[in-house]
């Protein structure tokens, strides 16, 4: 608080000598002294509303320029004073009265529209830390601070350079002196950066799970990310302000789903989540049709709620089960459909990954569709046969399967996979999708040890080994 408190203060000073200190020089040789007094006071108010209109469109982005506008306030601070005192010195080169608009606009305009430019960084600097700083300010923010200084200190300046400063110096020096004064926040040290912070905002369990959004505070210009835990694991996360993505594999199938889908798609999405990914869609594709299978009612209220899902991106929702969904004869064909069902076990349902399942999969898919399915393993090791073992499957059912890999093929640990299925044999896939490689089928290592997903599997006859024997003791 002291930080912003400090800043808007040293703005606020610096406005309120330059205003009295231009106002000066200018009345100073004027020969109508109310009209033009008028003149400057409205020059000064117009001046100073244009830099806060310039000033907030390149203050709302994510890297905030505080340090360059504290640099142009000081420099027009600077030239303000340079002009006023050799204008003063030598009056005989500056005759007639064009001299006067001259020095209304370089003394007065350009030193108050650069401090008015400043303004809506300082606010938006002030926000970013108090927010980091878990300052309840209530409705006001950031804006209180600033405010309450900016205006005080407004007040000080104007009041000490018109009463103790002005008759003992010229108004040029005192421009200098506030030029020099804005300075003063490129040797103040911002407050110390500490690490990423976590904030919890909403909690609850349901018939389904545990359910948890926090967003997390990183230190600096960051923007906060917000996360959607389920189960105690990661589900879901975006950036606060923009709503971009802040998981890979959802930024690289956003961008895998823009190359290979046209406007007005239907969409089918098995999993919810925090709806980042249909809701992105459908901000890109108004014309899209979108359908989310979600089992848990309360995940859909939460997207709505905390993560930007509204009723004008047009997403059907239906709860329940994904794999009976896909069993269900009365909804499809779909042109995409997307698959990301978790528990909080990093992998999919069983009943999601057999040969069934997958023909469930295949009939809601359109006949030129594609579909991808987000898996989580490792491709190295005996883990893998996990992994290839759901890639054998559903190659079993897909003519073109491709395996796109987040961190390579050779990478020892788990990593995002996103596995794309098509009906058309040889169908023409992206080489990636966003950071993710391609790996087509005939690139593939051995599937030895890999198995089929079945929902059943036939009765095996018991044996000694499946029904151990009592022995007898003594």
């Amino acid at each position: 608080m002291r930080a912003v408190l400090l800043r808007a203060g040293l703005a606020g000073f610096a406005l309120g000598v330059t205003a009295v200190s231009g106002s000066t020089f200018v009345l100073a040789r004027s020969e109508a002294g109310t009209l033009n007094g008028s003149v400057v006071i409205a020059t000064i108010l117009l001046a100073f509303t244009i830099g806060l209109w310039a000033g907030a469109p390149e203050a709302a982005r994510e890297t905030i320029r505080l340090r360059q506008r504290w640099l142009s306030a000081a420099a027009a601070c600077a030239v303000a004073g340079a002009f006023a005192t050799t204008s003063t010195l030598y009056q005989q080169f500056y005759p007639g009265p064009w001299w006067r608009v001259g020095g209304l606009i370089v003394a007065v305009a350009l030193p108050v529209y650069t401090l008015g430019l400043l303004t809506p960084h300082l606010l938006n600097w002030a926000e970013r830390w108090l927010d980091r700083d878990e300052v309840d300010l209530g409705p006001w923010g950031g804006l209180g601070p600033v405010v309450i200084g900016g205006f005080t200190s407004v007040a000080a300046g104007a009041l000490l350079a018109g009463f103790l400063l002005l008759p003992i110096l010229t108004p040029g020096s005192l421009l200098v002196s506030a030029s020099l004064l804005l300075l003063v926040p490129h040797l103040l040290r911002d407050p110390a950066l500490g690490p990423a912070r976590e904030r919890e905002i909403h909690r609850t369990v349901t018939p389904y799970g545990s359910l948890r959004v926090a967003d997390i505070l990183y230190p600096g210009e960051r923007q906060p990310e917000r996360r959607l835990y389920l189960n105690g694991e990661e589900e879901s996360g975006q950036l606060v302000r923009s709503g971009a993505p802040t998981l890979a594999y959802i930024a690289a199938s956003e961008t895998w789903l823009a190359e290979t889908t046209k406007p007005g798609a239907s969409y089918l999405f098995l999993g919810g989540g925090a709806y980042t990914l249909p809701r992105r869609i459908a901000e890109r594709d108004p014309r899209a049709e979108l359908t989310v299978v979600e089992l848990d009612p309360e995940v859909t209220r939460i997207a709505s709620r905390y993560f930007g899902l509204k009723p004008q991106h047009r997403v059907t929702t239906v709860h329940g089960d994904a794999r009976s969904f896909l069993d269900h004869e009365g909804f499809g064909p779909f042109n995409r459909i997307y698959v990301d069902v978790y528990a909080g076990r990093e992998s999919l349902p069983y009943s999601l990954v057999t040969r069934e399942a997958a023909g469930a999969l295949a009939r809601k898919l359109g006949a030129d569709g594609i579909a991808a399915v987000n898996l989580i393993g490792n491709l190295m090791g005996e883990e893998r046969r996990q992994i290839w073992s759901v890639v054998r499957t559903f190659a079993e059912v897909f003519p073109e399967v491709v395996v796109y890999t987040h961190l390579g093929r050779d990478f020892p640990d788990r990593q995002n996979l996103l596995l794309a299925l098509a009906h058309e044999p040889d169908r023409q896939l992206p080489h990636r999708a966003g950071y993710f490689e391609a790996w087509r089928r005939d690139e593939w290592p051995s599937l030895d040890g890999t198995t089929v997903f079945t929902d059943l599997r036939s009765p095996e006859p018991a044996t000694e080994h499946a029904a151990p024997t009592a022995q007898k003791t003594g």
